[in-house]
């Protein structure tokens, strides 16, 4: 039988967890590769050089030594293999695959006896050669040969027969004691100061500069306002662009909340961090070495990096962290020795923004940093800029994260503290009726007329208002004064909502848009003799317009009429079960 043949019959053979593994190891749940859900097409898919040399970026220096010893063994047996035109990009680099280049050679032509490789390397190898086996790396039939794909025989990554079996070991320092809070403080932190950051940029979106990216006093400004220092604010700025949270407008150019941002500010802590994380995880950027916010993020080296640190760093002894970045680089290019060679200044940035993210603490995984590991392991880095599901990562951050309160302790003071991360609803009550004064392990809100009468505006009368405080904890005397104060001149002027005013220099026309039946749901009324006021917003009363065969033109508060332009679609994430759905279809297949 072929090698093709072979392959197919084997995975045929196993069961759902195990395909879902071979997907995930061999990163194909996030390609975009279509029509693999036929094992036939998946077997030759599989054994293409340009799945092949994707496949060897995510090998270690021992898996890689392995592989090339067999190729090199085969090429002393039977000769050089023929080499073919490349007919599809390599794949290196986290780069698309765009297709299955064929191989030029059947591998079954070419088997090396396990004797040949074990004498060689040594029983050390048994280990590494079953792992290499189910990422189909090392192809059926399983036994006493051992075939690889055509691309190994072509071009293998090693032509000496060197092993090294193990990583250099990392010389770390013993961690402090207070080290296994430092996690959940750095996630409790973050969830905070980066809610108060991304409400500070909806309520008064900063403007982009014509040449690209923020203006320093606009980042200066909300890093004020939120608590951070203005390189963490940045970062925080440039993960919400990059998970879709913050998107340019196209006039003014301003940076403004999206949709998605409606449903994230809504979410609890660990739901509102995760897609951040994510996003940190899979963008070719180490922002910490960006010369500016918002810039266009095409860094080969940073994810690569991120991985093979995040591996490294896995193999810490228990109860050491704090590897010096020299030492840290050479035990990272152990575990990925074919990704890109970063700058040390990289390195530097990486794991400081590691840290603030709580992916690291003191230089150690956390159960964050365990996640952002195995999504990287999966190929989540080819969905970009989509960002990838976020259920393991947002598992972990409810690991770590403190629990949710509900209740808020109400100060003489008219202050609110909420000791913890609040809940979606009493933090929504809170900033709907007083303005936050502090974040933190601890949330303070401040009581003020003002405030009260914003919770009064949304319909809420003073009683409602006291009896939903109250819910929430003991309401002191002078809270209640305060309500019931400013409930006493509510809505002594009213005014009318106006959603847009159309303008027309002819009097007859504006007098028969005012009469017409079919536009009698846009509430408009005639103010003067060519303007109209109307109940409804502008894009509603376009679109009746049009519909109801007039041609209007939209234009700017200063009367300009603007040209529109259809908002740009934000990418649509790949769906969190992506392996196990395909492994499930590849099983109905047989």
């Amino acid at each position: 039988m072929s090698s093709a043949e072979d392959l197919t019959s084997w995975l045929t053979s196993r069961t759902a967890d195990q395909l879902t593994v071979l997907l995930e190891r061999r990163q194909l749940p996030y390609a975009g590769v279509p029509g693999l859900a036929e094992p036939g097409r998946l077997a030759a898919f599989l054994l293409g050089n340009p799945s092949v040399r994707l496949a060897l970026t995510t090998l270690n220096l021992a898996e890689l030594q392995v592989l090339s010893a067999v190729a090199v063994l085969a090429e002393r047996r039977y000769g050089p293999a023929p080499v073919p035109v490349p007919s599809a990009p390599a794949g290196f680099a986290g780069r698309r695959i765009s297709g299955a280049a064929g191989p030029a050679l059947d591998p079954a032509s070419r088997p090396v006896p396990r004797s040949a490789l074990l004498d060689l390397l040594g029983d050390r190898a048994t280990p590494l050669l079953a792992g290499l086996a189910e990422r189909a790396l090392l192809l059926p039939p399983h036994g006493d040969q051992l075939l690889v794909p055509a691309a190994l025989h072509q071009q293998p990554p090693y032509r000496s027969l060197d092993f090294t079996p193990e990583a250099p070991p990392l010389p770390a320092t013993a961690l402090p004691a207070h080290a296994a809070g430092a996690a959940r403080a750095a996630v409790t932190e973050a969830a905070a100061r980066v809610g108060l950051l991304l409400r500070a940029a909806a309520a008064q979106p900063p403007a982009i500069r014509r040449a690209g990216g923020l203006a320093v006093r606009e980042v200066r400004q909300l890093a004020k306002e939120a608590g951070l220092t203005e390189p963490h604010a940045a970062l925080w700025l440039d993960l919400a662009a990059n998970a879709g949270l913050l998107a340019p407008s196209p006039a003014p150019l301003r940076l403004l909340p999206t949709a998605r941002y409606d449903d994230w500010v809504a979410g609890p802590p660990a739901e509102r961090l995760a897609p951040l994380i994510a996003a940190w995880a899979v963008t070719p950027a180490v922002f910490g070495t960006a010369p500016a916010v918002l810039t266009t993020p095409n860094d080969p080296t940073a994810v690569p990096l991120r991985h093979a640190l995040l591996h490294a760093l896995a193999h810490l002894p228990p109860g050491h962290g704090l590897v010096a970045p020299a030492d840290l680089l050479a035990a990272a290019a152990w575990h990925r020795p074919l990704g890109p060679a970063p700058e040390p200044a990289a390195v530097t940035a990486t794991l400081a923004e590691a840290e603030l993210l709580g992916v690291l603490a003191h230089g150690v995984p956390t159960p964050v940093g365990r996640a952002v590991r195995e999504l990287l392991d999966t190929g989540a880095a080819h969905c970009f800029p989509a960002v990838p599901p976020t259920r393991q990562l947002q598992d972990a951050l409810v690991e770590l994260m403190p629990p949710m309160v509900d209740t808020a302790r109400f100060q003489a003071d008219l202050t609110a503290v909420v000791t913890g991360p609040p809940t979606a609803e009493l933090a929504g009550l809170l900033d709907l009726t007083a303005d936050r004064e502090s974040d933190g392990q601890a949330t303070v809100w401040r009581f003020t007329p003002a405030t009260v009468r914003r919770a009064l505006d949304t319909g809420l009368d003073a009683a409602e208002l006291v009896d939903r405080l109250r819910a929430r904890g003991d309401l002191p005397q002078p809270l209640e004064y305060l309500v019931k104060d400013a409930a006493r001149t509510h809505g002594q002027i009213t005014v009318s909502r106006v959603g847009c005013v159309l303008r027309s220099d002819d009097e007859a026309l504006v007098l028969e848009l005012a009469h017409a039946r079919v536009l009698s749901g846009l509430g408009l009324r005639r103010i003067a003799p060519t303007v109209l006021t109307g109940t409804a917003d502008a894009d509603t009363t376009l679109a009746a317009l049009r519909q109801a065969g007039y041609a209007p033109v939209p234009e700017t508060p200063g009367g300009v009429v603007t040209v529109e332009r259809a908002a740009t679609p934000l990418p649509v994430p790949p769906p969190a079960d992506g392996a196990a759905a395909l492994a499930a279809a590849l099983l109905s297949a047989c």
